[in-house]
Order: structure tokens, then sequence, then C-alpha cells
């Protein structure tokens, strides 16, 4: 009970130490507003060009499924990556060695602060793109108790891989040193494997195999699948059996990983 209390309160303090660094960049953020409203007419007037010419999908379901793809990516996104690594090349994350908790717990509360502020940005764009989506018959959401319900689960499950995803590609930092590279093919391969960038029903059929079978669907596309309503109850089952099973063997790799990592690390900055 104690340590959940500390563990509460650790997560607490992150979370308004996030904001009061963020709150000074004012102009930050209302770049992220502009940027997430541009990505969101782009992606749709993308998708919605392609969908005509190969004549697949419909595009209600292009329109809704990337307004709700952009809303999802505010609770399942993980900034790890923007930090971890940088704590580890300049040596840093040493200080995190002293402490009596892990470490993962300031790294949380980064994450859950630097999504909380996403979201709350993010919900002009968010309303204003599901109204105009009404008044034009693009969007085929109903917000289903059950579905949300399911949705929501899934979210914290895909917020648990995205985060256990990110940490394991920060330890590679404790042998490599130059990880831009590697950070950029993460990013690039977990947009385009999660459905960010291109919907399943866009996929060939070795593409779909790989997009159910990889972790990075489940941070993303099967949470907007559920809300949406287009799976059936043997896929809502199939996809939260392999979510949990991708959540239990990240944990363990990463547990694998970071007591092999931890051995060698000397604390240099660079």
């Amino acid at each position: 009970m104690k340590d959940r209390k500390q563990n509460k309160k650790i997560l607490s303090r992150e979370i308004q130490m996030y904001f009061k660094r963020e709150s000074q960049y004012k102009g930050q953020m209302l770049a992220w507003i502009i940027a997430d409203a541009i990505k969101i007419v782009g992606l749709c007037f993308i998708w919605l060009a392609a969908s005509n010419t190969k004549g697949i999908g419909n595009q209600e379901y292009i329109v809704s499924y990337y307004i709700l793809i952009m809303f999802v990516s505010k609770f399942t996104s993980d900034f790890t990556l923007e930090h971890g690594i940088r704590n580890i090349l300049d040596g840093r994350f040493s200080n995190f060695l002293v402490k009596p908790y892990s470490y993962l717990l300031e790294y949380l509360g980064t994450n859950i602060g630097g999504n909380i502020l996403r979201i709350v940005l993010f919900l002009p764009s968010f309303i204003g793109a599901i109204y105009f989506a009404r008044i034009n018959n693009l969007w085929i959401v109903d917000f289903n108790p059950y579905l949300i319900f399911l949705s929501l689960i899934a979210i914290i499950l895909g917020f648990g891989i995205s985060f256990l995803l990110g940490n394991i590609v920060c330890l590679f930092s404790f042998k490599i040193k130059e990880m831009d590279g590697i950070r950029i093919l993460y990013y690039n391969i977990a947009s385009l494997l999660s459905g960010e960038f291109v919907p399943s029903i866009f996929l060939p059929e070795i593409g779909k195999f790989l997009f159910e079978v990889l972790p990075f669907r489940y941070t993303l596309s099967f949470p907007v699948e559920l809300i949406i309503g287009r799976v059936n109850d043997y896929e809502k089952e199939q996809g939260f059996i392999l979510g949990f099973i991708w959540l239990l063997i990240l944990f363990v790799l990463y547990k694998i990983i970071y007591k092999k990592a931890i051995k060698k690390y000397e604390a240099e900055g660079i």
C-alpha cells in the first residue's frame, strides 16, 4: 500500500512537471494544433483519392477512420525515445540508478502528461472534424457504449505496448551511440504498421497478415476498428488475445535486454 501511494505521488509529480515545462512554449503548442488539423485533412484527401482510383473501401469509412486515428494516437503515443536516448548517451541515466524506484515511473509520468496535453490541444480539431464529416455525410460512428468500453481497454493495452516498445528501442543506445537512424526507422515502421498512414483495407494479403501478427496494430488501428464497429466477435477476441500476448512478450524482452545492457553501462556523456 505504501509503495502504491509513493508511485502515485511520483506519477503525479512528473505529470505536473511536464505541464510546467511545456506551458512555457506557447508557440510550440500552437504549432501542434495547426499540424494536427493539416494532417487530418491531408490524410483524408490522399486516401479518399486512392479509394476512388482503386475502388477499395468507402469514403465514409476512410474519413471516420482517420479522424479517430488522430484522436486515439493522442492516448497511445510514447515519447520515451525523445528523452530516454539522450539520458543514456549523456550519462544522466545514472541518476535513475540510485533512486529507490524504477526509472520507468518517471518516464510513464512524462508520457501521460504529454498525452493529456496533446488530447486537450487536439479536441477543437477533433470536434470540428466530426462536425464537417457529419454535415457532409462522411461520419459513420454512433459511439456505441459497449464498443467504447472495449476501445478504452484496447487503448490502455495499446499504450502499454507502445511504452514498452519505446523503452526497448532506447536500450539499444547503451551499445549504439548514433541512434538517430534507428529512431527514425522505428517511427517509420511503427507509423506504417500501426495503421496511422495506411489503413488495412489498402494492404495486400501478406501485408494484412503482418499487420495483424505484429504488435504495432494494437497500439492504434485496433482501438479505432473497435470504435467504428467493423470487427466481428471473433476478430475482437483474437485482437485482445494477440495484444495481451505481445504486452507480455515485450515486458519479458525489456527485462532481459535491460539486465544485459545495464551491466555495460559506463555513464559516460557524449
